[in-house]
């Protein structure tokens, strides 16, 4: 299990370590909402998650132009992006998102989440939101809050 709660990095290279902590113990079915400015971290936190999937993070870009991108590891990862899209709800399903839902060995990646219909996450996930907020000096405050769908 994840561990909830406030985390501190100083630099690119400790988000990523804490992340690939996490990615190391993910067992498929996660989905991480990632919020947070443009370069606060998110893409370095998908690239630690995904090392922690044995995918290697150097394949890891953020998907701005092509919104998914998937990676074959211990567990499938699918990166999605958001950013240049107002409403992405009415494209999720030329993305792929059932097939993606589908996956049970999967972990999902969502950068810019608030461009997503709440409606559109799994009743039965339990998504992770991940906080990255620029701080002084390249640190980073990091919440993660697991919040439950289902009914």
């Amino acid at each position: 299990m994840i561990a909830t709660g406030e985390y501190r990095t100083e630099s690119a290279e400790e988000t990523f370590e804490l992340a690939f902590a996490i990615g190391e113990r993910l067992a498929g079915g996660e989905i991480f909402l990632l919020r947070g400015d443009l370069g606060a971290g998110k893409t370095v936190f998908t690239k630690g998650l995904a090392a922690g999937l044995e995918i290697d993070p150097a394949e890891v870009t953020s998907p701005t132009f092509t919104l998914v991108n998937r990676h074959e590891g211990r567990l499938n990862l699918y990166h999605l992006d958001l950013y240049r899209l107002e409403d992405a709800t009415t494209v999720l399903h030329d993305l792929g998102w059932e097939e993606m839902l589908d996956d049970r060995r999967a972990v999902i990646v969502i950068e810019w989440p608030e461009r997503l219909a709440r409606t559109s996450l799994p009743l039965a996930f339990d998504v992770e939101i991940v906080e990255i907020i620029d701080g002084d000096g390249g640190s980073r405050r990091i919440s993660i809050v697991m919040h439950s769908w289902r009914s």
